[in-house]
């Protein structure tokens, strides 16, 4: 009998703490949910936990699953704040690398922010670089009522103004250095521009007044390569020219003949035999102009005998000596003939610069006269 009573002695305790345990779980499972414990801290009135929805702060609950007034931290190393906010004026920000006072944690490190403006309708990414003042400047940003995108770095004075006006679908600017740089390693273009309408597809201008400066600037490091290369008329209000270093007076600029008319020209020598030669046009030469229109042929004589043109055709002209002499020497010539398919263009009217200028969107401010 003792030895029974031991049994159940021993095998009952256990028995009542499962059942206990059993019954407790089975309570707090259809107990009221106010009477749980939580498992997070709530900040704001408990009874804004309503149908579902919850708010954080001062305000009521909205519509929403969660409402917050006030500031989303997301704590890092030390004194490292990380925000998410509403700013002034209804503008969503986030905050990096800030303080209990939104100003500077690690002045080691830059600080970032992101706003997203409502009245304001910028979108704008900025920074403040380490050092431990916050001087807060606008890097990219997008202007909501036009689209323009702007690259720049702009001081806003920590405040939400962006003192900056995009000119074009994106405008970059930089007080040095390089605005755009562009590279492409296997495409036919690194910078691409185009437009249907008639007007610009790029627009180069160099604002400086002083120095050496280029609205565009081509290099190529391929010996047949071209720095510029164009398809179609060139035509400027300044000089063309060809910049030639000299061996005592430094780089020096040779300037382009300029004409009325569109003429090619082909140079050479020739000689006399028994007072006459016929000199054959070189016939590459030849196809780039149109010999049957009125060419020009410059002589001159290498010796003590008058020469003239006896005759001339589209593949050669006759060379002979004045009044019959039967001289024989050496002469240099100078044929220039119209262009093949620009025969006709002579003088051709010109848009006045002032107005080519004004036409082009945007128009440069304060463009200087040609």
């Amino acid at each position: 009998m003792s030895h029974l009573h031991s049994y159940l002695r021993r095998s009952t305790l256990p028995l009542l703490v499962v059942v206990c345990l059993a019954a407790l779980s089975f309570s707090y499972a259809f107990a009221d949910n106010s009477a749980r414990p939580l498992a997070v801290t709530v900040i704001g009135d408990p009874d804004a936990a309503v149908a579902g929805k919850f708010a954080v702060g001062s305000a009521s609950v909205g519509t929403k699953a969660l409402t917050v007034v006030g500031v989303i931290d997301f704590l890092g190393a030390g004194t490292v704040h990380n925000y998410f906010t509403q700013g002034a004026g209804n503008n969503m920000q986030i905050n990096t690398n800030v303080d209990e006072a939104n100003t500077v944690a690690d002045a080691s490190r830059s600080q970032w922010k992101l706003v997203l403006g409502s009245n304001l309708d910028w979108f704008s990414i900025r920074r403040s670089p380490a050092g431990g003042t916050y001087t807060e400047a606008a890097l990219f940003f997008i202007e909501g009522s036009t689209g323009n995108v702007g690259i720049a770095t702009v001081g806003t004075g920590n405040g939400a103004t962006i003192a900056f006006t995009p000119l074009g679908r994106l405008h970059v600017q930089t007080a040095n250095g390089i605005a755009l740089y562009a590279t492409s390693v296997v495409g036919p273009y690194s910078v691409y521009g185009a437009n249907q309408f008639g007007a610009t597809g790029v627009f180069g201008w160099a604002s400086g007044t002083t120095g050496t400066n280029y609205g565009v600037y081509g290099q190529t490091s391929s010996p047949s390569g071209y720095g510029v290369y164009y398809n179609g008329g060139l035509a400027g209000t300044g000089t063309k020219s060809a910049i030639v270093e000299t061996n005592d007076y430094g780089w020096r600029h040779l300037y382009a003949v300029e004409s009325p008319q569109n003429w090619f020209e082909d140079f050479g020598q020739a000689t006399l035999t028994a007072g006459e030669v016929v000199v054959a046009i070189e016939p590459i030469f030849a196809q780039t102009v149109n010999l049957d229109k009125t060419y020009h042929i410059f002589l001159t004589p290498r010796g003590d005998c008058g020469l003239y043109v006896a005759e001339h055709t589209e593949s050669s002209f006759t060379v002979r000596g004045l009044n019959g002499a039967t001289c024989d020497i050496t002469f240099d010539y100078r044929i220039i003939a119209p262009r093949r398919d620009y025969e006709d263009l002579r003088l051709k009217p010109a848009q006045d610069p002032q107005e080519m200028a004004a036409s082009m969107p945007p128009a440069p401010p304060d463009l200087p006269s040609p």
